[in-house]
């Protein structure tokens, strides 16, 4: 029966070049282990090489004479199994064998299998549904509630939505949490503030509509009046306490605070759902007897706190207060109960800056120690990241030294990306800045351009995509120098590359005339066939489109996603240059990997956050 869902390329070659190499050590008495391969992408006869041969001549190696299965050095080896590969094999998807100077056994798999698995991304689409399901809690975003969300914000905000994206698109069940800053000391400042400046805030509308200035003056007065600061500090007891006025004022910043934060993701199309620290605090006192219980909650200079052996040089962590109260701790120890207890998680992913890190290292350790988290049945971990600098290489700040607001930053990549079309389309550039190629030459003054009315939201999309993409295109753990400059360069690893990238694609297959329904007759009854080179290796890095999935989420580098990306857009590119598509013999079946590539880009962009655009 013909699979429905994409395979897994690398998983596929793994085992079947397990069985030859396993077949060429029989007579020895040896097993090899699991092949680990790796792919490779700009070679017409190689897909994906291995150093796994390398590994099992080492490990029978004779000490005295220092051969393996009576051969001098690796490469005979690999021979040795090569020699014993049947390429006629019906059943194994491997074309040819190869090994490299460096004792790598080089793999080629069969044109008819690449073939195959293109036609069945055309008839049956982008399905890769993991083969084991998982519960994953992503907390990410988490803004504080009086505060503007600002540049410290992108990353965790960006990041967060793509690696849900690419988990659900896997198949697992994503909780997308927003651990939101709305409890703690700052509360009973800033309600003692609203108190005092709207005395009537319980029966009167209040304009609290620049939330960070309000914020400034309390923090102001709190920090220089000693009356204020012991009131605002017993307004947090009240609060904690459940008096319905500081309630009311509590539910009032939140709201305010909420709707800035909905515009902020309705334009970055991001999805979350509230999780803030106050969900928590009637569930520390249950994580306090538990950790009693377990004999963790030690006395520490009047506080309760918990002791990890292996993070004995960092401070612990202060499940209550020597004043009696929560903080952080208590509210991150009731978190990851709840997470791994009550919701049954099976992973846990916290994307924070990686300052954050040791905290959430001890957070998981405690939570392993007391057996709530239990490995590898379970899964906690940190995904940090590092901070977004100014191009001088310092933190980003506005001239006056504040922090850069997101809402800004976001209007600024649009303005300026609006900038960017308008230029191109009066200078009647090209749509992929390269050179001119045979296709352009053949469809020369005839790309489809924007209409005045659709530059705003083209640039609004070209805008966010720039953003994004630049920054998830990013180790994710460095810091990074943000530049409008280089995020909209219309060449190099860009979004506004891929985008003009995209609407070539969609273009081609608008000028062919080939209508949708044409196309599908095509797929189903002639199909994709493979009739330059090139082509071979566009469709065989279209195929290990899962398998760079895979690899981020077990790694959870989205930047392995984006090279993936750029380096398709670049073989087509090179395709372009070597032959014709439209005025071809061959159009048919390379309309169909046109549209194969296009169908396997929007998905990249979709994971990464991005709305492609068919015209520019």
């Amino acid at each position: 029966m013909e699979s429905k869902v994409l395979k897994s390329m690398m998983k596929i070659a793994s085992q079947h070049t397990l069985n030859v190499v396993n077949n060429a050590l029989k007579p020895y008495n040896v097993q090899s282990p699991p092949i680990k391969i790796q792919p490779v992408s700009n070679l017409v006869d190689v897909d994906y090489n291995t150093p796994t041969l390398l590994q099992v001549f080492n490990q029978n190696k004779d000490k005295k004479t220092k051969q393996a299965f009576g051969l001098a050095d690796i490469k005979a080896f690999c021979h040795k199994v090569i020699e014993s590969f049947n390429p006629e094999d019906k059943d194994c998807a491997i074309e040819k064998l190869g090994v490299t100077d460096q004792g790598f056994l080089t793999i080629k798999l069969k044109q008819q299998v690449i073939e195959d698995e293109i036609n069945n991304i055309l008839k049956n689409g982008l399905n890769y549904p993991t083969e084991k399901k998982q519960k994953i809690a992503v907390d990410f975003s988490s803004p504080n509630i009086a505060k503007e969300m600002h540049v410290g914000h992108l990353r965790s905000t960006i990041i967060g939505e793509s690696i849900c994206r690419i988990f659900e698109f896997q198949n697992h069940e994503v909780l997308r949490i927003n651990h939101l800053g709305d409890w703690g000391t700052q509360f009973g400042m800033l309600i003692t503030y609203m108190k005092r400046k709207y005395p009537n805030f319980l029966n009167e509308p209040i304009d609290l509509s620049d939330l960070t200035m309000f914020y400034k003056e309390s923090k102001k007065l709190f920090d220089e009046d000693p009356e204020f600061k012991k009131t605002a500090q017993l307004t947090v007891v009240d609060l904690q306490s459940g008096d319905p006025e500081c309630r009311k004022a509590w539910e009032i910043l939140c709201e305010i605070s909420r709707r800035e934060f909905t515009e902020i993701y309705k334009r970055l199309d991001i999805t979350l759902e509230d999780f803030g620290e106050s969900f928590y605090n009637d569930k520390i006192p249950a994580v306090i007897q538990d950790l009693k219980d377990a004999g963790m909650l030690v006395e520490s200079d009047g506080a309760q706190c918990v002791f990890i052996e292996k993070y004995k040089n960092q401070p612990p962590l202060f499940i209550v207060k020597k004043d009696g109260g929560y903080g952080y701790d208590s509210t991150d120890m009731a978190c990851i109960k709840y997470r791994l207890k009550t919701l049954n998680c099976n992973r846990l992913v916290y994307i924070t800056d990686v300052g954050q890190q040791p905290h959430f290292d001890y957070i998981i350790a405690a939570a392993e120690k007391i057996g709530w988290h239990v490995p590898p049945t379970t899964r906690a971990e940190h995904m940090g990241f590092g901070i977004v600098q100014g191009e001088d290489g310092k933190r980003f700040r506005t001239r006056s030294s504040e922090t850069v607001k997101l809402k800004d930053l976001l209007d600024e990549a649009r303005e300026r990306a609006l900038e960017k079309i308008k230029e191109r389309i009066s200078g009647g550039a090209k749509e992929e800045g390269a050179e001119e190629d045979e296709e352009e030459k053949e469809n020369k003054g005839n790309y489809t351009k924007l209409s005045e009315e659709e530059y705003l939201d083209a640039a609004e999309k070209m805008g966010m995509a720039a953003i994004k993409y630049y920054d998830l295109r990013q180790n994710r753990i460095s810091n990074y120098n943000f530049s409008y400059d280089k995020m909209l360069d219309t060449k190099g690893n860009t979004a506004v590359y891929l985008l003009y990238s995209y609407a070539r694609l969609c273009s081609i297959i608008r000028k062919s005339g080939v209508q949708s329904e044409e196309l599908c007759k095509i797929i189903q009854t002639q199909g994709f066939k493979i009739s330059h080179p090139q082509e071979r290796i566009i469709a065989s890095l279209l195929i290990k489109f899962p398998d760079v999935l895979d690899q981020v989420t077990e790694d959870l580098a989205i930047n392995r996603l984006t090279d993936y990306m750029y380096d398709l857009a670049c073989k087509v590119a090179e395709g372009y240059r070597k032959y014709h598509i439209n005025n071809s013999e061959d159009k048919l079946t390379r309309i169909l990997l046109i549209e194969a590539t296009r169908q396997v880009l929007e998905k990249c962009f979709y994971l990464v956050g991005i709305k492609p655009l068919e015209k520019i």
